[in-house]
């Protein structure tokens, strides 16, 4: 059996609130393999999104991890200073956000983003990475990947700026790749 590259333990998160701490997650074990897919299920609330921001330490404001371990290959990426925990983002673990308008730095182009990925992380030239970058935005189904590389997130349609997301999560070949779902509303919430 393959070695775990991510392996989650006890991990608990909290928000603290006006009324008091809230446990977003609340003892969560599990191990990702190389080449493994893995699904975190569950109702709204039950703490998905919490549990994938907590492995990338995104926490909002309000929220603490209380405790556990969260093992990236040897690495407790809970112990790691918030320095050493940047260049783990993005290069060992990226996340693919459900909200491309919010994700996308509006005032750089889309290739330009993708290519700020790779030469943070990799030792790499300038023209490596827009070659890099083109072959990503084929690769995610991009048509014209020329011309989309010079363009701006508001003049794509909301399905292509999803497809960049992903092609820069690629970037830089991590090795665990989340993503995050949006909050679902509930049948109370669409009424109000």
């Amino acid at each position: 059996m393959k070695e775990a590259v991510l392996k989650i333990q006890n991990l608990k998160t909290v928000l603290d609130t006006p009324r008091g701490a809230v446990r977003a997650v609340d003892g969560i074990d599990f191990e990702l393999r190389k080449g493994e897919c893995f699904a975190l299920v569950g109702e709204s609330g039950s703490g998905k999104s919490m549990t994938a921001l907590s492995l990338m330490r995104l926490l909002p404001e309000v929220g603490r991890i209380a405790s556990g371990r969260v093992d990236l290959g040897d690495v407790d990426l809970l112990g790691l200073p918030e320095a050493a925990m940047r260049a783990v983002r993005g290069r060992r673990v990226a996340m693919i956000f459900q909200e491309p308008a919010t994700a996308l730095n509006p005032v750089l182009t889309c290739g330009k983003q993708i290519v700020e990925v790779m030469r943070r992380h990799m030792n790499i030239s300038s023209d490596e990475a827009r070659t890099k970058a083109l072959h990503l935005l084929r690769q995610v189904g991009i048509d014209d990947p020329e011309r989309r590389f010079d363009e701006y997130p508001f003049q794509l349609s909301g399905g292509l700026k999803q497809r960049v997301m992903i092609a820069g999560a690629l970037a830089a070949e991590p090795e665990v790749l989340t993503e995050r779902k949006p909050k679902e509303e509930t049948d109370d919430e669409k009424k109000k």
